[in-house]
């Protein structure tokens, strides 16, 4: 298991993999922000136990050049601030226990679909901030956290035939790669700690009007984590370039969305949206994962 040093995320090593060769060893980051804080100071993230260091408040590897938000911190990177204000308090110890095997695994799905890039966390720092506006706290956060970052899993179970084709997929193909939400159901939906993240993978593709799949299911009979993840997916799709389209902005994303209210969007969730605008876009700006 490779980590990055800067912020202790598993990183799957690939040949487009952020890296840095120091004192005859090659060091593997999860993003260029983490490898450029590394090269700053690399000493720093190299010291050995015992040395006169700060660490990170939420994950505890040494932090280079701190962050400091308002009276927390310090951070090594905005991951770990984002995660430990926006949840931090909501994270039992079986949470704790969870999450760093949880983001090795969506670091591990994420890297296998490599146009996505860190797709998995942005739109859970979207979905978090939505929620936490609409009320949701404590464990249903926590749930909505997890199920956010979970919610591609079941791509494991996708051929690479399929899920990395370069080009649109056949109707077989479809069928197929329409089977994830399920898959991610199956894998996780036994653990007792994860059964209400495993609702959202489940549901994380179905529709408001029950256009959807896998299930159809339509309104209230869709969980609400998985109703405000389905506007933080479009909302990442809209805003990311890919190599057949590119990123629109903001203000033309929202009007897509708003034109889905109804059929695909939860008439529900589309104000508070609208009320953490200014939090999403900075959030959008600065890319933090």
């Amino acid at each position: 298991m490779i980590k990055d040093p800067v912020c202790g995320m598993v990183v799957a090593e690939r040949s487009d993999t952020e890296r840095v060769k120091y004192q005859g060893r090659d060091y593997l980051f999860c993003s260029r922000a983490c490898r450029e804080q590394f090269q700053g100071d690399p000493a720093v993230f190299t010291r050995g136990p015992g040395d006169d260091s700060v660490h990170c408040r939420a994950c505890g590897v040494v932090a280079g050049h701190p962050l400091f938000h308002g009276d927390a911190g310090p951070y090594c990177c905005e991951r770990c601030a984002f995660r430990d204000i926006y949840i931090g308090d909501a994270l039992d110890r079986s949470g704790t226990v969870f999450l760093s095997t949880i983001e090795a695994l969506v670091a591990a799905i994420d890297a296998r679909e490599h146009e996505v890039g860190n797709h998995s966390c942005r739109v859970t720092q979207f979905a978090v901030i939505i929620a936490r506006e609409m009320g949701i706290v404590d464990q249903a956060l926590v749930d909505l956290y997890f199920g956010a970052l979970l919610h591609d899993l079941g791509k494991i179970g996708i051929p690479d035939a399929i899920l990395l084709k370069d080009g649109p997929l056949t109707d077989e193909e479809r069928l197929v790669m329409d089977t994830h939400p399920e898959i991610g159901q199956r894998i996780i939906g036994h653990i007792e700690y994860l059964r209400p993240a495993a609702e959202i993978v489940y549901s994380h593709h179905e529709h408001f009007d029950g256009s959807g799949y896998p299930r159809g299911i339509a309104g209230d009979e869709i969980p609400l984590g998985a109703r405000i993840f389905t506007l933080c997916d479009i909302l990442d799709a809209l805003t990311s370039k890919r190599s057949y389209k590119p990123a629109l902005s903001f203000a033309r994303a929202k009007e897509i969305i708003a034109s889905e209210v109804g059929r695909i969007i939860d008439p529900v969730v589309m104000p508070y949206f609208r009320r953490v605008e200014e939090d999403l876009k900075k959030h959008l700006a600065i890319i933090l994962i």
